[in-house]
């Protein structure tokens, strides 16, 4: 972990960074498609929250980038450990809080849990604007997997627009550049 991080991110150190890949998207009223994405995931020296931005692009038939399809940004926030239970194998439970905004005029609270190199979230309150689409809940998985650790995989789920919770975008992405 990065020595100016502040201790309660320990648990989420392995978030730091830049990541890229790509991934699919669909939902009930949408047709699949394939996406790049970039996330990135940074600190300020001593602070206990860590900066979350994301941005992914609907990949063309030549495979580059095309239009925006979706961003968001905001703070994930790791309780201190004074603050979290126990699991029943006597495993430290690390309680995650975040804020997730996107520009299609909604903002997402979620709560959540961190297991080594894995966190699982669902929202706890989901607000739109009046013109905002109507997203009801969500839930989301990011996670380490492959042979030495280095893929940040995630799944979205989401209701919205009159639908129940449902699988909406999945990617798997590469640490580029700082925190590598």
């Amino acid at each position: 972990m990065d020595a100016e991080a502040h201790p309660d991110l320990a648990k989420l150190s392995f978030l730091i960074g830049h990541w890229e890949g790509v991934g699919v998207a669909g939902y009930a009223d949408v047709e699949e498609f394939q996406f790049g994405q970039e996330i990135e995931f940074t600190h300020t020296a001593g602070l206990p929250y860590l900066a979350f931005t994301s941005r992914a692009w609907r990949m063309g038939a030549d495979g580059k980038p095309g239009e925006l399809v979706a961003e968001e940004s905001g703070y994930w926030r790791a309780r201190p450990d004074s603050d979290a239970g126990k699991r029943e194998d006597g495993e430290q439970v690390v309680h995650l809080e975040a804020l997730i905004s996107h520009p299609e005029g909604f903002i997402e609270v979620y709560l959540g849990n961190v297991f080594a190199n894995r966190v699982e979230m669902h929202t706890d309150a989901v607000v739109h604007t009046e013109t905002g689409i109507d997203a009801t809940a969500s839930h989301r998985l990011y996670g380490l997997f492959g042979d030495d650790r280095d893929t940040l995989g995630y799944a979205w789920d989401l209701a919205a627009r009159g639908h129940s919770l449902r699988s909406y975008m999945s990617a798997q992405l590469k640490r580029t550049g700082a925190g590598k």
